[in-house]
């Protein structure tokens, strides 16, 4: 299922936000003194020769959406119907690189409307929430706590916290870093094979940063040949906050490219499971050809196969730039039957939660296209289909760059299909109610600077 826009908002849904409680006292009153005076102290010791090196920046995004249930959907059954939600993603960046590298992001995001205290109850019932319970991230599996709520209201929540904290040395041969950051494995163009640490949702509206995970990452280089990347990420219990090694992930990924393909050869210990991958990438004609295929060796049962392939093309029409793209992908821990939604796999359940993946289905496609309307205009359609089920979700939107540093788009979501598919509405333990995407129209604007 596709996952929920994350920024918002009109000049209303501004006014929402504040009169739902997101300014208070400054809106910074959560900050840890500690936090603050490290960021403070780390700026100030810079020693001048080196405050060339400094690249600072950052962005903030406004999104305003409205959403339409379904009689008996179960989100209706907890909230308003229809539901008008705003929400903000404000963020900082410093980085230095030199040889010796150094990054620091703070972000502050929001919530506020309707539909706030819906996702609270439906993590209530264990349907799929992860982080905070409304969406947000928190930081209760992380090694480092660098996150904490100064918004926690019946129809507001707010988050603030550090999403890159890391140093690393970088040179011809290679790059080590250790910290907060982000890593992205696969071939994937909608959804994702071996790209099992925060992989983007298959309908994100925004792919301008993963998630960041405390790890150690290192990357070896063979100039011409390929290259070797190691990723090291323990985790903690989110209720003891003691480390878990059953949740931690290590993996070892090599490049190469072979006779025109290239190819990726991936093993990795992941919630203490053994992954085995493979992925290859050619050039074929004008198009780009993909594919990724991912072994999960799950306990007292066979090995588990998953894979995606693709290919992606670009073209003029009628004098207009167009790009689109086609995929499979098998989720190897999909539901097949519409009955089997009664009884959902754990394996998945535990995917779905983690944000692994977003899909229930077992044989899923997706079509995507580009239009170049106009040098500064672009309209987008993606289509994602269930192979077994016939539902499918369909997502339109137009981007507008403004100017330089401003963009404004905005588009809808529309689930299709029977009740008992996988976005036609899957039943609920609540009798009569179903979990279903949400039909939804948004609009938001995007400062960067």
């Amino acid at each position: 299922m596709a996952a929920p826009p994350e920024c918002g908002a009109s000049p209303s849904a501004r006014r929402s936000l504040s009169s739902a409680g997101f300014v208070q006292n400054g809106g910074m009153q959560g900050m840890p003194i500690l936090r603050l005076a490290l960021a403070i102290n780390l700026w100030l010791a810079t020693p001048p020769g080196l405050a060339e090196g400094w690249q600072v920046g950052g962005h903030l995004k406004a999104q305003y959406s409205f959403t339409d249930y379904r009689s008996g959907d179960v989100a209706a059954f907890y909230g308003d119907d229809p539901a008008h939600d705003a929400a903000l993603d404000a963020r900082l960046k410093a980085e230095w690189r030199a040889g010796f590298d150094f990054m620091a992001h703070y972000e502050a995001l929001a919530l506020a409307g309707d539909s706030v205290a819906t996702r609270r109850a439906l993590a209530g019932l264990g349907l799929f929430a992860s982080g905070t319970g409304t969406g947000l991230p928190d930081d209760r599996q992380r090694l480092l706590d660098l996150s904490d709520d100064f918004v926690a209201e019946d129809r507001a929540h707010a988050v603030h916290r550090l999403d890159r904290l890391a140093v690393g040395y970088g040179g011809e041969a290679g790059t080590l870093r250790l910290g907060r950051q982000a890593v992205s494995w696969g071939n994937g163009l909608a959804f994702q094979v071996l790209d099992f640490v925060n992989p983007f949702a298959p309908l994100a509206i925004d792919k301008d940063y993963k998630t960041g995970e405390d790890m150690a990452y290192g990357q070896w280089q063979w100039v011409g040949k390929g290259d070797l990347q190691i990723m090291s990420l323990p985790r903690r219990d989110p209720v003891t906050r003691e480390l878990d090694h059953e949740r931690a992930s290590h993996a070892v990924k090599l490049h190469a490219r072979i006779a025109g393909f290239d190819l990726d050869t991936l093993a990795a210990r992941h919630y203490d499971q053994d992954l085995l991958g493979f992925g290859a990438v050619r050039s074929v004609g004008g198009a780009v050809w993909r594919f990724d295929v991912l072994h999960t060796a799950v306990p007292s049962r066979d090995g588990v196969w998953s894979f995606l392939t693709n290919a992606d093309w670009s073209w003029v029409l009628f004098g207009k730039n167009m790009y689109g793209f086609i995929e499979y992908f098998r989720n190897g821990f999909g539901v097949y039957r519409d009955t089997d939604y009664l009884t959902l796999d754990p394996e998945l359940t535990a995917r779905l939660a983690r944000g692994e993946l977003y899909s229930f289905g077992r044989d899923n496609a997706a079509l995507g296209l580009q239009i170049e309307f106009a040098p500064l205009l672009n309209g987008f359609a993606t289509l994602i289909q269930n192979l077994n089920d016939g539902s499918r979700f369909l997502q339109l939107r137009g981007v507008w760059d403004v100017r330089e540093n401003l963009i404004v788009l905005a588009g809808f979501n529309l689930p299709s299909g029977e009740r008992g598919s996988e976005y036609g509405g899957i039943p609920t333990p609540l009798p009569g109610t179903w979990l279903a995407p949400r039909r939804t129209l948004f609009a938001r604007a995007a400062y960067y600077f």
